[in-house]
């Protein structure tokens, strides 16, 4: 099973669903004698095929599903008709109801028939059932669909009850994601351990559920992935600054100035323009303009020849997404664009990207950005662990995989209130009432992301009341997006730092108040949600909106030493796991919580006497880094720090690789089991750092 399979959310997954119609129900002897399937989660489609046995059906079968030995006498064997489902099937998630019944009598079918057999990866709706309600007098599918409120005609022929099985699969989804099983892998895990039940499938000779972590194709198996795309921002690797040229101006004009500035493009407007507001002209399109008209077209202006929109990418957006947006789009040139303002940073041309041999590797692509609906979202982000585990095993450090998982995490954020704008307007809701900016908060907007993730996001709006008719419009949008990142795989936020709640959710007004007392009259309980503000990084929207306020609470929090020695307090030290003997000493699952005891502390830290000391850089390393240049505090201390830090980030992330890989969901402890001796040494070490890491930093911010 592939990495992209097993994370894809059990709500946005494509597969078939499988069911038979035999002779009988003993394994060892019944016979096929109809195959029905429903490809699902995509374009529907459909297979059904009568089965001649080639024996008597029973009338005790034949009185079940309808199906008799005159009907099939003219239908093809199974040898014939198997290569046809099968090739339906595909490598495809399957899912039945008690499908290892019928995958069992297909496996023996297919050694009667001297067929080649494949396992594959499915999922029994019985026994996600029995993980919802154990208690449940019937496991039918016809007492489920009653069950769960849905209709289904569950009439023992093959089509039918793989029909049935697809509404009962879809009522569950969603009860299942609130006991925690979100992603296929986690279901598969979760009905692996219920070890009754395989037991008597073994006894009654059906097939056994798959595990999750059960071996199988994985991503970019024997390939070797060019982290060049995962490295590179496209500010990094533009051309700039971007040359504009008036629309009035003729295109022998535009010509002559891309042969002078060898250069392949140039925009269109006014300079410094949006890429809203300006449009892009290249030397193809000069090209056919002339095959259109001959030399006279030399003589007309570059505005009737020029392209709008401009497609475009962040400045911080990794190369990967600029490769994915020009092969999706088909174009060869792409603005980048400065964050901060909206305007045109920079120009980038495929030829920039010739140096990215492994384009067809960069799985994320523009997938996110592209996804048309819910279902499109969850699976495009279910392909993130799989290039995060691509990634980690060609040698890239953690926090360089953080910052790719950071930048995505933003690009869904932006993604699914995009998709929820326009279902408001869509269903009579209207369009937003005033500009607004959305942004993540906490390690998506320090850029430092590991893969188990939750929400921590906010919105800004320029004008409005709590309350009023605006709040009450974003608080809709923010209920609409918090549900939809929590259905594609990010959680909500336990702690509600959510736009979705009126505490990260205002007018510029209402936040400048909100800023205020946190800065003048905090309290420890304030601080438990407070200080990810100072992460913020704008994803969707106006980003002026939120550029000036966030700036001014930096100051205000800067020329507060009572607030950043309560951000300090309100992060504690706690008590270091390490045992009598001075051995690192894990839970009683043998595992140590390393975000708790290393990543949490040292994030808190660098957070404080980075704004103590007015360093802007967002990365908890670069934030360290820029107070250690600026002679702060003990170069050994700032050292020890990022050093413990970058371990934990490449300890945790190995962690979480291998947790998903097992079906468990990721978490923020790792085994000391799969720490070398080296490694469990340097992590003591670290810890045993942060031990006096409050007089490192009260000594520091001063």
């Amino acid at each position: 099973m592939t990495d992209i399979l097993r994370n894809t959310p059990l709500s946005a997954v494509g597969a078939v669903a499988l069911d038979t119609e035999t002779t009988g129900l003993d394994t060892k002897s019944a016979r096929i004698v109809e195959i029905g399937a429903v490809a699902f989660g995509g374009v529907e489609k459909h297979f059904q095929s009568l089965v001649d046995p080639g024996v008597p059906i029973p009338d005790a079968s034949a009185a079940i599903h309808g199906i008799t030995t005159a009907m099939v006498r003219d239908s093809p064997p199974f040898a014939t008709v198997w290569p046809e489902a099968d090739a339906f099937l595909g490598d495809n998630l399957l899912i039945g109801h008690s499908l290892g019944f019928d995958l069992a009598i297909l496996e023996r079918e297919c050694a009667r028939a001297g067929l080649a057999w494949r396992d594959r990866v499915w999922l029994d709706t019985r026994f996600l059932a029995i993980l919802l309600n154990a208690r449940l007098p019937n496991f039918s599918l016809g007492a489920l669909g009653d069950w769960l409120g849905v209709a289904v005609d569950a009439n023992h022929r093959a089509i039918g009850d793989a029909q049935a099985t697809i509404s009962v699969f879809r009522a569950m989804t969603p009860r299942l994601r609130d006991m925690g099983i979100h992603t296929v892998g986690e279901a598969m895990s979760a009905c692996g351990r219920l070890e009754r039940m395989n037991d008597e499938l073994a006894r009654a000779g059906w097939a056994e559920p798959p595990r999750s972590g059960a071996a199988g194709p994985q991503a970019f198996s024997g390939e070797r992935v060019d982290t060049y795309p995962y490295r590179h921002r496209a500010g990094d690797l533009m051309s700039a600054p971007p040359i504009f040229l008036h629309g009035a101006a003729r295109l022998s004009d535009a010509l002559d100035l891309m042969a002078n500035r060898r250069v392949s493009s140039l925009f269109i407007g006014d300079a410094g323009a949006s890429a809203g507001e300006a449009g892009i002209i290249t030397e193809r399109d000069v090209l056919r303009a002339i095959a259109a008209k001959g030399r006279d077209a030399l003589d007309g202006p570059v505005s009737d020849v020029a392209s709008r929109p401009i497609a475009g990418v962040p400045e911080g957006a990794y190369a990967y997404r600029a490769i994915g947006r020009m092969a999706r789009l088909n174009i060869r040139h792409l603005a980048v664009i400065d964050e901060s303002t909206g305007r045109i940073a920079g120009a980038l041309s495929q030829r920039d990207l010739l140096r990215l041999r492994a384009a067809a590797a960069v799985v994320l692509g523009d997938d996110v950005d592209n996804a048309e609906d819910e279902a499109a979202l969850g699976r495009a982000w279910a392909k993130l662990p799989a290039m995060a585990r691509a990634l980690a095993g060609e040698g890239l450090p953690a926090a360089e995989v953080a910052s790719v998982i950071a930048r995505e995490l933003g690009a869904l954020t932006r993604r699914a209130a995009m998709l929820a704008e326009q279902a408001m307007a869509a269903g009579g809701e209207g369009a937003a009432p005033c500009p607004y900016a959305v942004l993540v908060l906490g390690s998506a907007g320090r850029g430092e992301s590991l893969l188990a993730m939750d929400q921590d996001n906010a919105v800004i709006f320029s004008n409005g009341e709590p309350d009023g008719p605006e709040d009450r419009w974003f608080a809709a949008l923010g209920r609409r997006m918090c549900a939809m990142l929590h259905a594609v795989g990010v959680p909500l936020c336990k702690g509600g730092v959510m736009a979705s709640e009126p505490a990260f959710r205002g007018s510029v007004a209402s936040w400048r108040a909100r800023m205020s007392t946190w800065v003048g009259r905090s309290n420890p309980q304030d601080m438990l949600n407070v200080d990810i503000v100072f992460d913020a990084r704008t994803v969707h929207g106006d980003p002026a909106l939120a550029a000036g306020l966030l700036a001014d609470f930096r100051k205000a929090a800067q020329a507060s030493p009572a607030f950043l020695k309560l951000m300090v307090a309100s992060h504690g030290d706690g008590a270091a796991p390490i045992g009598f003997f001075g051995k690192l000493k894990g839970g009683d699952d043998g595992r140590i919580d390393l975000k708790k005891h290393v990543i949490s502390r040292t994030v808190a830290a660098a957070r404080v006497l980075a704004l103590r000391h007015g360093v802007e850089a967002g990365p908890t390393a670069a934030r360290l880094r820029g107070v250690e240049a600026k002679g702060i505090g003990s170069a050994a201390d700032m050292s020890a720090l990022q050093d413990g830090f970058a371990l934990a980030q490449d300890l945790l992330l190995r962690a979480q690789l291998a947790d998903i890989a097992v079906g468990m969901k990721p978490g923020t402890s790792a085994p000391l089991s799969a720490m070398s001796a080296t490694e469990q040494a340097r992590l003591k070490t670290a810890i045993q750092q942060l031990a006096n890491l409050d007089d490192i930093v009260r000594e520091a911010l001063y």
